[in-house]
């Protein structure tokens, strides 16, 4: 068997997955420990304590998990794996040095922005927790892993705002300093969750495991090769089906071109560009407006689909 397609859903990797689910959980246990302090629930100093051991916790789970890939029966495409726990640790390592700055620093009044990117860490924590136990049954881990995407978006945002408003008001540069780390460091968290959801993603694909992904009243049934928008089904052609796939896969994100066109007409094809706007033309007219969808050109990139509001 191919190690690319090789199923991952199998009685002897439920265990591996058991444990990702933990240190999933961990980080959760983590991020709601940081929401706390946000909130004035607990002192910085108290809940860097408890993270640190959620994260000495979380580095032990780490460790079974990379000897358990060493183990023989371990999943066929180690590196996937291998990437999965590197990155769930590297989410509970960013916990826990913003936790450490805010506790160094004595913060007693955070910054707004800082208070908000506390909220979508825990947010991020909850769906890669929610992702993690799907994981399992490699059932419903698209709509978890698009909300990451969307999260991992909003906190580029809210950090961006933060930094412009440190350097357009008058904080000193010590302020500038802090707060600026302090939120990169957060940001960086659900950075790594959008990582976690790429590899989930690829995990899914690459199991044959992918049922069914929905974009608002859009709906799109791998299986059976079908697609609805509020509940009626849309015919499209083999091409305008691919590239509807791809696109929804990815929601939210740009999808470039070269890309588009190596999976929907195969890495030879050297034909015209345009037919791949072409294409996208016909789908918007089909899609766009039944679905409550928006596909929207990048220019000199590529393509995104997006739920409209």
């Amino acid at each position: 068997m191919n190690k690319s397609t090789a199923p991952l859903a199998s009685k002897d990797t439920e265990p591996k997955f058991s444990l990702q689910s933990e240190m999933a959980g961990t980080i959760l246990e983590a991020a709601g420990v940081l929401a706390s302090g946000f909130a004035g629930g607990i002192t910085w100093s108290e809940a860097w304590q408890t993270i640190r051991d959620l994260e000495h916790k979380g580095d032990a789970i780490a460790r079974d998990l990379f000897e358990a890939q060493m183990a023989p029966g371990a999943l066929p495409d180690g590196e996937l794996v291998q990437k999965l726990t590197g990155y769930l640790d590297d989410v509970l390592d960013a916990i826990e040095a913003a936790a450490a700055r805010l506790a160094i620093h004595r913060i007693k009044r955070p910054l707004p922005a800082a208070r908000e990117m506390g909220e979508i860490v825990l947010e991020s924590a909850q769906q890669l927790n929610d992702a993690m136990h799907a994981l399992q049954e490699m059932h419903d881990v698209f709509p978890h892993t698009r909300a990451l995407h969307r999260l991992e978006n909003r906190g580029d945002d809210v950090l961006r705002e933060a930094i412009e408003g440190l350097f357009a008001g008058r904080a000193s540069a010590k302020e500038i300093i802090k707060w600026k780390d302090i939120c990169e460091t957060l940001e960086a968290s659900t950075d790594r969750c959008e990582d976690i959801a790429n590899v989930l993603e690829t995990m899914v694909v690459q199991a044959g495991a992918e049922d069914r992904l929905v974009a608002n009243r859009l709906v799109m049934d791998i299986a059976a090769h079908a697609a609805t928008a509020a509940g009626e089904e849309i015919l499209l052609s083999a091409k305008e089906f691919d590239l509807l796939h791809l696109l929804l896969r990815h929601q939210g994100k740009i999808v470039r071109r070269e890309r588009l066109l190596g999976e929907v007409w195969g890495p030879d094809y050297f034909g015209d560009t345009r037919t791949l706007d072409t294409h996208i033309a016909w789908l918007r007219k089909k899609v766009e407006s039944k679905g409550g969808i928006r596909i929207t050109a990048v220019r000199g990139v590529g393509y995104r689909l997006d739920p409209r509001d």
